[in-house]
């Protein structure tokens, strides 16, 4: 997204998108350190990193979920053209609103079926393996990254195509 199309988000969609970039970027960050640093220390040294594989898959849940509201923010989701060479621009913003509604009722779904495993989670006191990370700590951050996509897909869904 350029700067200029960031500065005409409202208030509260900047900051989503801000907060949940971060989120995003420190975890890819941190991901990418980790994994290098654990294969140069178990190969090169034979001392692997305690806990590098618990640390990669937490932090790959805080990255996917925190990443979502950027994608649908900049329209880069997936999409198939397989009518829209050879139909109106009314079709087309008519197809476009179509798939953010779409996406908006999958992400809201999603969220609602998270909700029990993650209960499960908290009330049974999972903890990752060789860390000892609680398994609720990890979903709050996967709920948080799909209610921060939901906003942000609502917010795409309410202003259809206009806003290029």
């Amino acid at each position: 997204m350029s700067a200029e199309t960031s500065t005409r988000l409202p208030a509260i969609i900047r900051s989503v998108r801000r907060a949940q970039m971060g989120l995003a970027i420190i975890a890819a960050s941190v991901i990418v350190l980790s994994t290098v640093s654990d294969v140069v220390l178990r190969y090169g040294f034979g001392r692997p990193i305690h806990g590098a594989y618990d640390i990669v898959e937490c932090l790959l849940v805080v990255f996917v979920f925190n990443g979502l509201s950027l994608v649908f923010l900049d329209r880069a989701h997936i999409v198939i053209d397989l009518v829209d060479h050879f139909s109106s621009a009314r079709t087309r913003r008519a197809l476009i609103r179509f798939g953010d509604l779409a996406a908006l009722v999958a992400l809201i779904l999603i969220l609602w079926a998270m909700f029990q495993p993650a209960l499960q989670a908290f009330d049974y006191g999972d903890r990752k393996l060789e860390l000892g990370v609680k398994i609720w700590v990890i979903w709050v951050f996967a709920i948080g990254g799909t209610l921060g996509a939901i906003i942000c897909a609502g917010f795409m869904a309410y202003v259809g195509d206009n806003r290029q």
